[in-house]
């Protein structure tokens, strides 16, 4: 019998299959991949980062004390995470031309703000193995991106080597495994629990390929809000 990240990866079937192999990054490997379109990768990714951040804040007080999962959360947080990749990607960014990108959440398009909503929801709502289910497929990018470029000449701009050499950074590998071993003892006290985490997983891998394909083509885009149109509301005390 396989483990329960066996399971989950199973359960999510094709979408897996997609994250690992997705047209953008054989695009990116061979040198293929417009620059736009690793651009609109980054300009969406980049405000997203925050809200993984407060994800795990969340679920670090929810988490057993003194757990693997806590300590590797804490580095995670302290040392690896949000101003340092934010720091890399507006760099990159700026290498190649794009000035004074937006990192705030207005800037999330809505494929983006449904998979920050669904984790912070994991998070709010549910165990601290919820959060870690719900976060595994991103945090599998130390695999899927890491790994896989680690040893491969990615040809086109210098940005995209850069870029990928982010989630080589081997502190970012502890957190898979810590999310694992969570899911792992969250089964083995409650086994009714099984199917809620499977579930979280494969809708997280679901949106991880969704903004995958925002990425290579841009799906619905909110409509532009004017805020000089509104008029204040008066407030009678």
């Amino acid at each position: 019998m396989g483990t329960l990240l066996d399971e989950c990866i199973a359960a999510a079937g094709p979408a897996w299959d997609r994250y690992h192999n997705h047209p953008w990054f054989e695009a990116l490997e061979n040198g293929t991949l417009p620059i736009e379109q690793f651009v609109r990768f980054q300009l969406e990714d980049a405000p997203f980062i925050p809200y993984l951040h407060q994800t795990v804040a969340l679920a670090l007080a929810k988490a057993p004390v003194g757990s693997s999962w806590s300590r590797a959360a804490a580095t995670l947080l302290s040392e690896v995470f949000v101003a340092k990749e934010l720091a890399n990607k507006r760099e990159i960014l700026e290498s190649l031309g794009v000035r004074n990108p937006r990192f705030d959440r207005w800037a999330l398009s809505p494929r983006r703000e449904g998979y920050a909503n669904h984790i912070l929801r994991a998070a709010l709502e549910g165990t601290a193995a919820d959060t870690a289910a719900a976060l595994l497929p991103c945090t599998f990018f130390t695999r899927v991106v890491g790994r896989r470029f680690e040893s491969v000449d990615i040809k086109g701009p210098e940005a995209y080597r850069r870029w990928a050499r982010i989630y080589a950074d081997k502190q970012m590998y502890h957190i898979v495994d810590a999310h694992e071993g969570l899911i792992e003892d969250e089964v083995a006290r409650e086994p009714g629990r099984r199917d809620h985490l499977i579930r979280l997983f494969v809708r997280s891998t679901q949106h991880q390929v969704a903004v995958f394909d925002d990425a290579l083509e841009p799906g619905p885009a909110w409509p532009q809000v004017v805020l000089s149109d509104f008029e204040p509301q008066r407030i009678e005390l």
